[in-house]
């Protein structure tokens, strides 16, 4: 998705938005103090069914530290994001995503050629379950990829959007 900033009558609020084929997206600055919107410092990040005047839902993790995090999680949630009837736009735990580990020394990812290696193929409801199943200071060596939608939805999952998956299925126990 290509995101636009928000042109307004207040320069100093910093608004971007953008749409997938299921739902809309935003994302805001917001500080403690200063011009714009108040709140947690940093991007804040909403999404809600395109064709459906309801409320926004906050994406997991959100706010974000940069800019590029809050895009990427956008993008995530876009691709495993399906429309149905009408309740709208909502998460597709079936859809296909697989489940990689990063080759690591002493906990850390080491600088692999080929990347991460493939553990499991399934939906992303099987690899969220496989993800937090891992002991919790090992989980930043796993990736979740689920399908790319080219040329700006990527396919790996950020790992703030992972946890709220796992928070929304009721796999966070060990988080």
């Amino acid at each position: 998705m290509e995101f636009t900033r928000t042109v307004g009558p207040i320069e100093e609020m910093e608004v971007w938005n953008a749409s997938s084929s299921a739902a809309s997206f935003v994302i805001s600055y917001e500080s403690r103090s200063g011009p714009g919107f108040h709140g947690d410092t940093g991007y804040a990040v909403s999404w809600r069914p395109i064709d459906q005047s309801r409320s926004a839902v906050s994406i997991g993790g959100s706010p974000f530290e940069t800019l590029a995090e809050a895009k990427e999680a956008c993008n995530a949630m876009a691709a495993i994001l399906t429309t149905v009837g009408r309740l709208g736009a909502r998460v597709d735990f079936d859809a296909k995503a697989v489940l990689r580990k990063w080759p690591s020394l002493d906990n850390d990812r080491r600088n692999a050629t080929n990347g991460p290696y493939f553990l499991i193929d399934g939906t992303l409801e099987d690899c969220l379950r496989e993800l937090m199943a891992k002991p919790t200071h090992t989980r930043h060596l796993y990736e979740i990829h689920t399908t790319p939608r080219p040329p700006s939805v990527g396919a790996v999952l950020p790992d703030k959007v992972i946890l709220e998956l796992a928070r929304q299925r009721g796999l966070d126990r060990t988080v």
